[in-house]
């Protein structure tokens, strides 16, 4: 007794839900615009294009101005020993050389006198340069135009991962539709056998028809109800897996139902009209090979630095000093100067020709990896467009079928009726009928699916419809 209470209060507490549950009319193109404003995924893409953008920006701060300096004072047994400042600014040039301004100032009873400058101290202005290894181009450089073409690479990426999120969002929209017209095939053919129960079992209380014949129709309608119940279940799954993506703000909206703006037939005949400009008309721009573009100029710029990096270091300094001892206003001379010399070379170069040579390999194996994804996306979208003409055929051939069988199911209607047929024939008839329905919207759904692959591989995000 208290377990059928139980059953009975589910059952109320299901059909109150369901009663209360609300719809939302989905349109394909409100949905793709609803994935690329809210879903994480898109959100994660925008990051990848911005974190390259910063990425560069922080390359060009390796040629912001920079201010140093340095001051060391002793003072012992009442005696200052010495006081040594030393300060310069250097604002690195778009090569290898920095320009300095500097100033230095020494004074103190044991101050060793290289250190030692008038109390007005000594500015000077000086040049560093690299005449061999950083000439053509050095580290700096290379930092910056590498992420420089990281932006192109980190955009080109975003497009790959946002071409993905539209082809997986767009194919889950797809199965929905087509999970929805199994539905509705499935209802339409449940009431013909509903009517059909009806009927015979009203012929059968008059004794037109066998009492066997009732209890036939009505097994006939109990698996039209199950096939129905299992579209349901599977439509079902299908919103599920559709609210996952169609995200609202920050969550999924995984208590919403749909219900479509438009059947997988309208759509259908959408892609059939729009499909050579989707094959001809559009432009392949596949963020792919945009990405590997991208990093074939970033190991080109590598193979530069590392082929820079074999030469000798040989780095000069050149100041010009004042000679105003008595005076804040420097006074500079051409008399007056301090200079050096740095070089150094390693023996074996082991390590900067091996990295220069890997430098290269990375270069090819990049190059070798482009003309192979360039291929792959060729000879995929050949296969598409012949596939497409296939789906053609079979659309067709579906359509002739889905009308004969319709005709079939007619005809045989009319000799049920004049009682030059069975019940088991007509049924195996409206069988052949809805299975032919069923076959027909799946080609539908395959030619749907097969021109958004075209457009997947053609990678310019037109998905919209």
């Amino acid at each position: 007794m208290i377990k059928n209470k139980f059953i009975y209060l589910v059952f109320i507490f299901l059909s109150v839900k369901v009663v209360s549950q609300t719809y939302n009319v989905l349109s394909y193109n409100a949905f793709l615009k609803n994935v690329l404003e809210n879903n994480p995924m898109a959100k994660k893409a925008d990051n990848i294009k911005k974190y390259g953008e910063l990425q560069y920006k922080a390359a060009k701060g390796n040629f912001d101005p920079n201010i140093s300096g340095t001051y060391d004072n002793k003072y012992f047994n009442n005696s200052n020993y010495y006081s040594v400042l030393s300060s310069d600014v250097k604002i690195p040039l778009f090569t290898a050389q920095n320009l300095k301004f500097g100033y230095e100032y020494g004074v103190g009873a044991n101050l060793n006198p290289e250190q030692y400058t008038s109390s007005y101290g000594l500015p000077y202005v000086g040049l560093e340069v690299g005449l061999l290894q950083g000439l053509v181009i050095d580290s700096r450089r290379a930092e910056v135009m590498k992420s420089k073409e990281y932006v192109e690479y980190y955009s080109a990426e975003k497009n790959v991962q946002l071409n993905a999120l539209l082809f997986e969002s767009s194919l889950k929209y797809f199965d929905w539709l087509f999970s929805l017209k199994q539905v509705s095939l499935n209802n339409y053919f449940l009431n013909l056998a509903r009517q059909r129960l009806i009927g015979i079992e009203a012929l059968a209380t008059v004794g037109e028809r066998a009492a066997v014949d009732t209890i036939e129709a009505a097994i006939f309608y109990q698996s039209r109800l199950l096939d129905l119940q299992s579209s349901e279940i599977e439509s079902q799954k299908q919103n599920n897996d559709l609210a996952s993506f169609n995200w609202q703000s920050n969550s999924a909206a995984f208590s919403s139902s749909y219900i479509p703006e438009d059947s997988l037939d309208t759509y259908f005949e959408r892609v059939k009209s729009g499909l050579v400009a989707r094959l001809y008309q559009d432009s392949t721009s596949n963020p792919i090979i945009a990405k590997y573009n991208s990093l074939q100029s970033i190991l080109e710029i590598e193979n530069k630095i590392k082929r820079e990096m074999i030469k000798p270091k040989l780095n000069v300094n050149y100041n010009v000093l004042s000679n105003n001892p008595n005076s804040y206003s420097p006074v500079y001379s051409q008399n007056n100067y301090k200079w050096g010399v740095d070089l150094s070379f390693p023996l074996l170069l082991r390590k900067s020709r091996n990295e220069y040579k890997m430098a290269k390999l990375n270069f090819q194996n990049n190059s070798f990896e482009l003309a192979n994804k360039s291929n792959e996306l060729d000879f995929k979208m050949n296969a598409l467009k012949q596939n497409v003409g296939l789906l053609a055929e079979q659309l067709q051939n579906a359509e002739r079928s889905v009308k004969y069988s319709k005709q079939l199911v007619e005809a045989e209607k009319l000799k049920f009726v004049n009682g030059e047929s069975s019940l088991f024939i007509l049924n195996a008839r409206e069988n052949k009928w809805l299975e032919s329905e069923l076959k027909l919207s799946e080609y539908k759904l395959k030619f749907i699916k097969t021109v958004l692959n075209i457009i997947y591989l053609k990678g310019n995000l037109n998905y919209v419809l």
